[in-house]
């Protein structure tokens, strides 16, 4: 009867931990506030259910603008259409793994936002919300004796780089849809990677007028192709086209006008269209960031990508002096938000799909059920 109760023990063990079972798992959640410099944030704690042991803890970290501690997406019809990180955060637990995530500062929900003091944010304000996370995480007695690792999706990759060569406990990363060059370039190859060569197929002899900009709105362009279709627009009463790339004011707006423009907006300096992700403002991209201390890493690379072109990721892992300490994994058919993308340009940002949730979880696990709590005493 003992050897029965042991082997039933391990059969239910081995269930909670794979991820066949993560689907009829429930986590545990515990809403906290985060006080951050000027702001305090909502912010949520999820734990494995009961029967699940927890071997480890993760921050997590939110992509770039307005973003919730969810990560959520805003559809067309203005509806959320995925929550990333708050998958993330479920998928962890399940295997395992408490997280804490938060809304960044200055944003109370999904879309609402103190904007002004929101847009005066720099990468080292992030940086510090970040370590105070970490903070909070030690200073709570259930998760301070845990090992830890960061995730982060987007920028929020380079919060987690910055963090983690602030604080050497930190034992693990795992970047979706990392931002390997500066965020400045990232940004500005945005356009020319797949706003332009989208709005293109609908031009007329290299030009827009209205109704070709109003057939580019309407067709299959996900997140980042509408943004561009948006700038080419009026923005008016009674404007067809956005006056300020119609340079001729022939009432179309030419690529010849409006690539320069364009360019002058996305300039890095800190004052430009470029925002936060001005190099004067922005953390360092996970290649300027990354160090021969730094912690292993996942980098999570949908090849269908709109926002960051995947050949980044790929070359980054291939240059010298990378090694083992950091794996790439990609997907065909994904998206920005690991989720299924039929292309770039019609990459829709949609929930994140089963194997990235489950290599993460797997990955983390790996790296968080045993051996020493920090870097330093990994090199004893």
């Amino acid at each position: 009867m003992r050897l029965f109760h042991l082997v039933l023990a391990l059969i239910v063990t081995h269930a909670l931990s794979d991820s066949s079972n993560a689907a009829t798992c429930t986590p545990r959640r515990e809403s906290v506030q985060l006080a951050l410099a000027d702001f305090t944030s909502p912010a949520e704690i999820v734990t494995p259910p009961t029967g699940v042991r927890t071997i480890g803890v993760a921050v997590l970290f939110a992509g770039s603008d307005v973003a919730d501690m969810d990560g959520a997406v805003v559809g067309r019809d203005g509806k959320i259409v995925s929550r990333p990180l708050r998958q993330v955060a479920d998928r962890l637990a399940c295997a395992g793994v408490a997280t804490l995530r938060y809304n960044k500062r200055h944003v109370t929900g999904p879309t609402t936002v103190d904007r002004e003091k929101f847009d005066r944010l720099t990468g080292n304000d992030l940086l510090q919300d970040g370590r105070t996370a970490l903070a909070f995480i030690r200073a709570r007695e259930s998760l301070a004796p845990l090992p830890v690792a960061l995730v982060g999706w987007s920028e929020g990759t380079t919060v987690a780089m910055a963090v983690s060569a602030a604080e050497p406990a930190v034992r693990a990363l795992a970047l979706m849809a990392p931002v390997v060059d500066t965020p400045a370039a990232v940004a500005q190859q945005q356009y020319r990677r797949v706003g332009r060569p989208y709005l293109m197929r609908f031009s007329r002899d290299g030009a827009l007028d209205a109704s070709l900009i109003a057939k580019a709105e309407s067709g299959p362009g996900g997140v980042l192709p509408q943004i561009f279709v948006r700038m080419f627009k009026g923005f008016r009463p009674g404007e067809k086209v956005n006056p300020l790339l119609d340079a001729n004011h022939d009432g179309r707006i030419s690529f010849t006008e409006a690539d320069p423009i364009i360019a002058s907006w996305y300039a890095d300096t800190p004052d430009s269209g470029l925002g936060m992700s001005a190099t004067g403002r922005a953390l360092p991209g996970v290649k300027a960031g990354w160090g021969l201390q730094a912690p292993p890493v996942l980098m999570l690379q949908g090849l269908n990508d709109s926002m960051i072109d995947p050949a980044a990721a790929l070359a980054f892992s291939r240059s010298e002096g990378i090694g083992q300490r950091v794996m790439l994994k990609t997907y065909p058919g994904l998206g920005h938000s690991l989720g299924p993308a039929r292309s770039a340009a019609e990459d829709e940002l949609l929930p994140v799909a089963a194997q990235p949730l489950d290599d993460m979880a797997r990955w983390l696990r790996a790296r968080l059920a045993d051996g020493p709590a920090d870097r330093a005493s990994l090199k004893r």
